[in-house]
């Protein structure tokens, strides 16, 4: 193992609060769902001014509404979508017949982005001094978002309130002018984190034909592990496999690749070199839910690291495995379990030969609500974006529940289902199995 301590602008909030006083005097105390990350910081006695309604909060509201020393109240829209904007970008989807349903299953999603969020810089060039933003979902699910999770820094401070109470404050201010005091206190500091490596060595002759169709994972000869660790990174074999996660989520759900991980090194370690065709190099990425101005992002970092990607010939990416779907039917219903495992995502690129493999794997396994899929906007939805704007043959594997990036009590444990966690690992140890055993350098 190898540790490579590289830059963070970190940001931590420490406190955060909303009170209003209405036209006649009368203070209310305004749950918060959540702040809005990076977004900018108050003193301890937070801060106090008029608020003032500008809608989407686009640059024609601001125009029309002079802001100036106030706090605005703006819509954080979500789009109501359906599952079907995967499954139009699917090549397979397994079994066949789910294809059909998926235009029925909601995909409203806060963590897409989609439309944008208010935009901070555009309110803070007006002169707001701070932002209320409505998450237009319901007070369940509005609740810990952490998001936009990748935002930079903007000097305005800004907090979350679910549609309930966004409401609420309309409501409120419709009867005469009203006045907040909004308080989010947050530490910033320039400091380092650590990107992981961990080298599982292999023999380095790739065999001559590829494993069999739908082959099991073949039982290992005992043999003990045999990890270096140092402040360098030891030699890696030309035709290597990166085998990737990221370690910085909100929950058990966000982050839950880096036991994945674990659990396919513990496996292949059980192998002799000479049964292992190619080195098997895991990385653990500490820089998933921060701006690339705030620190270095795994693809610029590989690109710093010449000796890894020069002997990488494709790339495995895993996150958010186990997954339920829980949703609110497009904010028609209360939020809930559906009952049935939220759709997983296998995002292959750069190569027809990996695609050919995911599809058959997936069929093999038979694993179920599943959809093998093209890449989209110059990447692979997650982690698997990085190797593969970098032009390494990549299999990502990912799904993205309403609650992924949700602080919550019990870190969202009671939606994670522990035998498909071990399912979609299985599928996982298969997927790579016959990755080591392709017979070309590259894919």
């Amino acid at each position: 193992m190898t540790r490579h301590p590289t830059r963070l602008s970190a940001w931590l909030a420490g406190s955060w609060s909303l009170h209003v006083v209405d036209v006649d005097g009368r203070s209310h105390t305004v749950p918060v769902a959540a702040y809005r990350p990076h977004s900018g910081e108050t003193p301890a006695r937070g801060v106090t001014a008029a608020v003032v309604d500008v809608g989407a909060g686009d640059e024609p509201d601001y125009r029309r509404t002079p802001v100036a020393g106030a706090i605005v109240l703006a819509d954080g829209a979500v789009a109501r979508l359906s599952a079907s904007v995967l499954g139009d970008l699917a090549d397979h989807v397994h079994p066949p017949e789910a294809r059909s349903g998926l235009a029925n299953e909601d995909y409203s999603r806060v963590w897409l982005d989609v439309p944008p969020q208010p935009s901070l810089e555009t309110a803070r060039r007006h002169g707001a001094v701070a932002m209320i933003e409505i998450l237009h979902l319901s007070p369940a699910l509005a609740a810990g978002q952490y998001t936009p999770h990748q935002q930079e820094h903007a000097a305005l401070p800004t907090l979350h309130v679910d549609a309930e109470q966004g409401a609420r404050l309309r409501s409120l201010l419709a009867r005469g002018p009203l006045t907040a005091t909004l308080t989010l206190t947050a530490s910033r500091r320039e400091t380092t984190v650590d990107y992981l490596t961990a080298l599982l060595p292999g023999s380095g002759v790739p065999p001559p034909a590829l494993a069999p169709t739908g082959a099991p994972v073949p039982a290992p000869t005992p043999a003990g592990p045999t990890l270096a660790t140092g402040a360098a990174e030891p030699r890696l074999t030309p035709g290597a496999v990166l085998v990737a996660t990221h370690t910085d989520g909100q929950n058990a759900v966000e982050e839950n690749g880096g036991p994945a991980l674990l659990a396919l090194a513990e496996y292949f370690s059980r192998f002799p070199a000479r049964d292992r065709p190619r080195d098997l190099l895991f990385l653990f990425s500490p820089n998933h839910m921060v701006s690339e101005v705030a620190t270095v992002k795994p693809d610029a970092w590989l690109r710093g690291h010449p000796e890894i990607i020069n002997n990488v010939a494709m790339a495995l990416v895993a996150e958010h495995l186990g997954t339920m779907a829980w949703d609110d039917r497009g904010g028609t219903a209360a939020y809930r379990a559906t009952g049935r495992s939220e759709l997983v995502t296998v995002p292959v690129g750069h190569s027809d030969t990996l695609r050919e493999l995911a599809i058959d794997e997936v069929n093999a396994s038979d694993l179920t609500r599943s959809a093998v899929m093209r890449p989209f906007q110059n990447g692979l939805y997650g982690e698997g974006t990085f190797p593969y704007r970098l032009g390494i043959p990549t299999i990502a594997f990912i799904s993205g529940p309403a609650y992924l990036v949700q602080v919550a009590p019990g870190d969202n444990l009671d939606k994670l289902d522990r035998a498909l966690l071990h399912r979609h690992t299985l599928f996982l140890a298969r997927m790579l199995s016959r990755m080591l055993a392709l017979p070309t350098a590259k894919p």
